[in-house]
């Protein structure tokens, strides 16, 4: 096994749920994190106490064009050598497309679409610039293929990064750069521990495996896509699920 170790991995939404994990996981492998959300949480920051100058924080609201623009150069994207790029922050957009209000569709893609878009670019420009190659991560979700009562527009710009990550594994696999997407299924977060027993009971019983996801088993599929050992994986899309859609 070639496990991903002394890479600097750019991480956006690292504050809590899957992205903590993902976080975490990274430092403990011994690489370097540079993370960004709207603001720091405890976890995050016990995490800076233990791991030092191998966890990089800057706050940025994803849906702010003007802060996107200065993550972009403040974590020097286009010129930093980072080795990984995990795109996992998102925001959920409930509400039947009919009553969504303009500005919340907008919002729901510029968090969950454009700005992941944007961060990419600079990303590749570091990337190529220093000829290293590298591995993109883009976290969708299987809304993306299979729709869900109440999630049109966040289920279309996840879609849209199926469809990015395609185009852009094309573009830049000649120059080494791989890119992926990973698409959980229900996975336990501080948002869905909100939901009662029975809406748990009915989501967990369509699954294969009648459970729910922790977010390290996510995190494990993303490890593995960054790592040496998936130098021959892009362009792919890795449902975990659990079995609900299979």
């Amino acid at each position: 096994m070639k496990e991903l170790e002394n890479s600097h991995v750019f991480l956006t939404g690292g504050s809590r749920g899957l992205g903590l994990e993902i976080c975490r996981t990274l430092l403990q492998s011994g690489n370097r994190v540079t993370t960004t959300a709207r603001a720091m949480t405890s976890d995050l920051v016990e995490l800076s106490h233990t791991h030092g100058r191998q966890l990089r924080f800057f706050p940025c609201d994803l849906s702010d064009q003007t802060q996107v623009d200065g993550l972009i150069e403040n974590a020097e994207l286009l010129t930093e050598v980072y080795d990984g790029f995990v795109s996992n922050a998102g925001v959920g957009t409930e509400g039947l497309v009919t009553l969504l209000p303009p500005q919340t569709i907008r919002h729901c893609m510029d968090v969950n679409l454009f700005a992941p878009i944007l961060i990419t670019q600079a990303i590749l420009k570091g990337m190529l610039s220093h000829q290293k190659g590298g591995s993109l991560v883009l976290v969708a979700s299987i809304c993306a293929h299979h729709g869900q009562g109440g999630l049109s527009a966040y289920a279309a710009a996840k879609a849209g990064l199926c469809g990015f990550s395609k185009g852009v594994a094309r573009d830049y696999g000649p120059r080494g750069i791989r890119c992926n997407v990973v698409l959980p299924g229900f996975l336990e977060t501080d948002m869905t521990r909100s939901l009662d027993s029975n809406q748990r009971a009915k989501i967990t019983q369509r699954t294969a495996l009648k459970r729910t996801a922790q977010t390290s088993e996510i995190a494990q599929v993303i490890m593995h896509l960054l790592s040496p050992d998936a130098s021959f994986t892009t362009g792919s899309e890795y449902v975990v699920d659990g079995g609900l859609t299979g």
